[in-house]
């Protein structure tokens, strides 16, 4: 086939096929959501994508609250903190978990909101999980109250991430302290996904966390 018949069956499986669209010509979404070529996604327009609360927000892995409206834009998820101890996640979908070994080299990014923080402290904000290891980021910033606060994390072994014995262990002191990961470890972790976590609690008082445009392994 002609270099120029093979752009036109491209267009033609495109515009018959919305769910081939969505991996194949240009990375976007039946609903929109712009993936950026990530692995997996989630933009909420519809609902909460099978996303789950751990920790001590509305009962231990319930689904997280979905509201259509008030996300970056759109729709989102969230949590109300049950203000009971420990930290709760936003936890990811089976989608995201398995062979992530593509995404190597590339970034999970997300927005987060919270409700007025008057006492914060810092935990891992994000947890990924797998092949018996456990990588933890601490990102530069926490999310704002009055506006969406962007994160961009590289999946790599990079400022930033380190490595914890078990999903669960206490944040340090001083987080530099932790081991740093090697290539090797990440790429490990990276080809069998068990669990990707989000930190949606930021006070040591009641908070609700918001969460929106998750992408695991896009290009930018």
């Amino acid at each position: 086939m002609t270099h120029d018949g093979i752009r036109f069956a491209s267009l033609v499986l495109c515009l018959a096929c919305p769910c081939v669209l969505a991996a194949a010509c240009g990375g976007t979404a039946k609903d929109g959501f712009d993936l950026k070529g990530a692995r997996a996604g989630s933009g909420f327009a519809g609902d909460a994508e099978g996303w789950t609360i751990t920790g001590d927000a509305q009962a231990d892995r319930v689904e997280a609250d979905y509201d259509g409206t008030g996300g970056n834009p759109d729709g989102l998820i969230s949590a109300v903190d049950d203000v009971t101890g420990g930290i709760w996640y936003f936890q990811a979908p089976a989608k995201y978990l398995g062979d992530a070994s593509a995404a190597y080299g590339r970034f999970l990014t997300f927005d987060l909101k919270t409700t007025y923080v008057y006492d914060p402290f810092d935990s891992f904000d994000v947890i990924l999980a797998g092949a018996g290891k456990v990588l933890v980021f601490n990102t530069p910033i926490n999310p704002a109250t009055d506006r969406w606060t962007s994160s961009k994390v590289p999946l790599k072994e990079a400022s930033g991430w380190a490595v914890i014995g078990a999903v669960g262990d206490s944040y340090p002191a001083d987080f530099s302290t932790l081991p740093a990961p090697s290539e090797a470890d990440v790429r490990a972790v990276l080809g069998d996904v068990d669990q990707l976590l989000i930190r949606g609690e930021f006070n040591t008082g009641p908070d609700t966390g918001f969460l929106d445009n998750v992408r695991f392994g896009a290009k930018e």
